[in-house]
């Protein structure tokens, strides 16, 4: 694996975490999606929210309902970085 390979595993790694502590759920994969996990419109705003304040990226919260996983919005901050 490369560095770069590491690099965005680690980064689906704390948005799986990320999202685990905004939906109460354990064990998010990185293609687990939001809303099939319990997720809502209040919920998905908190974690677009939270992603800035971490990473200093916005993600729009219409990208996220397009693809909500923790893969895509890794994805997406990789491409803005």
């Amino acid at each position: 694996m490369s560095w770069q390979e590491d690099a965005v595993a680690e980064r689906e790694t704390e948005l799986c975490d990320l999202f685990g502590e905004v939906l109460g759920v354990p064990g998010i994969e990185p293609d687990d999606h939001f809303f099939d996990l319990g997720g809502h419109s209040l919920l998905a705003s908190k974690l677009v929210k939270q992603v800035h304040e971490r990473y200093g990226i916005r993600v729009p919260l219409r990208s996220f309902y397009e693809d909500p996983t923790a893969r895509a919005v890794a994805k997406h901050l990789d491409q803005a970085a």
